[in-house]
């Protein structure tokens, strides 16, 4: 069948054999889906199928064609949203903004409908689909009843009702607030879809990256023009934090990716679940190692070969001489982060996620150095916690309804039972966080040691300053100067 824009699909990922695992309950459960399970004692297919009954359409005005951010977060949207909602995500767009140039990765020389097909299949994109019920507005679509409007500002990102909320002038800053405009709309979707919150997608939910303490109506919200990128850094950590951190930093816009030094740190290989709540992982991925997957998707988009080290992180590893002193951390264990203090590292920016049913949309944000020390920052679970979370897990894998649709055995329940609800738009939101204070650190900008806030409730945050950021503070880190994106 032709396709209705002409658009040609680049060619298909190489796929790897996937390895068949005689005992798959480990992986066998959707971190996503996982959610409704654990409260609601939901049929896992049931839930599934309701998550791919939740049509949604993105909406792109002509006028993305020209905006770098603008496009940023369309993509943004689909990667997140697809994942949330897989096959029901539908593109509105016309031939003409299809056929324009991605400004992304501009060496790629893609066109940004081919972009769209990318990550979300040719049947997803056509000319002339009729909005759904719910959908998201990007730069002058029409937008119809129910649609969220997705907009931005320097270092702002805001979404929230289109008959409510009007665009913002979209000055264009930093590009990252694309991706967290993006994360917010896709955040109040979910919100809504699980029955998490009444005023999700009926509010304007907006967060300044340059400073998130402060309501995004005051001035000094918007922030000033990036002119500088970090050069080289490690990514600590390669599951949902670490393939959102990669995604963050690739779509900046860089001058020339060769010059840019990424070195990937992870034991672990690519499990189904993790290809839900990765956006940069396929099912191609499964069963070979993280840093392989993430230097593939990297060395796709034009980056040179990132350096890959394969191992668990504790108290050996060591940086060598020339190795990047900027870490950005996404580890899950409380025991490598304390780890980070004696690596060599000069700045360290991370940050982690809830993983259950009451906290899962909550992100925690910590730099080193931090006048607080790592054991109080990072502390051992303790005994009688670990204690209540393994008979919850063993009375979920004993008495929830929905587990005993997973596994027959209650070891197989246990070992689902113990693992995260996780989705991906948190992980992105995060990012934003994360690659802000990266960004921040070269222009001087102001320095956060500690957040803590819930996509929730945004108004409900917790923020610590400390002051604002001086040239010395970026002694010793690599960087280079912005590419112009802004047409």
């Amino acid at each position: 069948m032709a396709y209705p824009l002409a658009i040609r699909a680049r060619p298909a990922r190489q796929t790897f054999p996937v390895v068949t695992v005689m005992n798959a309950f480990t992986s066998e459960i959707s971190r996503i889906s996982k959610l409704s399970i654990d409260r609601d004692q939901a049929d896992p297919a049931e839930v599934l199928a309701r998550r791919k009954a939740y049509a949604l359409t993105l909406c792109c005005g002509d006028d993305v064609a020209a905006s770098y951010t603008l496009q940023l977060a369309v993509l943004t949207a689909a990667a997140t949203a697809s994942r949330c909602f897989p096959g029901a995500v539908r593109v509105a767009i016309s031939p003409d903004l299809a056929a324009a140039p991605l400004l992304l990765w501009p060496w790629l020389r893609l066109s940004f409908g081919q972009a769209i097909i990318d990550i979300l299949g040719p049947q997803s994109v056509n000319p002339s689909a009729t909005p759904t019920p719910r959908a998201l507005a990007f730069g002058n679509a029409p937008a119809g009843r129910g649609a969220l409007r997705v907009t931005f500002d320097g270092w702002i990102g805001l979404v929230g009702p289109a008959q409510s909320v009007g665009r913002l002038p979209e000055r264009q800053y930093f590009p990252t607030a694309g991706v967290l405009a993006a994360s917010l709309a896709v955040s109040e979707l979910f919100l809504s879809f699980a029955d998490i919150s009444l005023e999700a997608t009926r509010r304007p939910v907006g967060l300044s990256l340059w400073r998130p303490d402060l309501d995004i109506t005051n001035p000094e919200a918007l922030g000033i023009q990036v002119q500088y990128l970090p050069q080289s850094l490690w990514a600590l950590g390669l599951g949902h934090l670490g393939n959102a951190y990669l995604w963050s930093l690739a779509t900046l816009p860089y001058v020339d990716p060769k010059a840019v030094e990424f070195a990937l740190f992870d034991f672990d290989k690519v499990v189904k679940d993790n290809v839900e709540t990765g956006v940069l992982f396929a099912s191609g991925f499964i069963n070979r190692f993280k840093a392989h997957a993430c230097g593939q998707w990297l060395g796709e988009h034009g980056f040179e070969q990132p350096r890959l080290v394969e191992r668990r992180f504790d108290t050996t590893f060591k940086l060598q001489d020339g190795e990047p002193k900027l870490a950005l951390c996404g580890f899950d264990t409380n025991p490598a982060r304390r780890d980070m203090k004696d690596a060599g590292f000069l700045r360290v920016i991370e940050s982690g996620l809830g993983g259950t049913v009451n906290n899962f949309d909550t992100i925690s944000f910590h730099t080193l150095p931090n006048p607080r020390g790592v054991d109080e920052l990072w502390p051992d679970l303790r005994k009688e916690d670990e204690g209540k979370m393994e008979a919850e897990q063993e009375r979920m894998a004993s008495n929830n309804a929905g587990y005993q649709k997973l596994a027959g055995d209650v070891c197989g329940r246990r070992d689902l039972a113990g693992k995260s609800v996780a989705v991906p738009f948190v992980g992105t939101t995060a990012a934003s966080l994360v690659i802000a204070e990266a960004v921040k650190l070269f222009h001087d900008g102001p320095a956060y040691h500690d957040m803590r806030l819930s996509l929730g409730n945004l108004g409900r945050n917790h923020m610590l300053r400390n002051g604002a950021y001086r040239p010395q503070d970026a002694a010793g880190l690599g960087y280079v100067e912005c590419g112009n994106f802004v047409l």
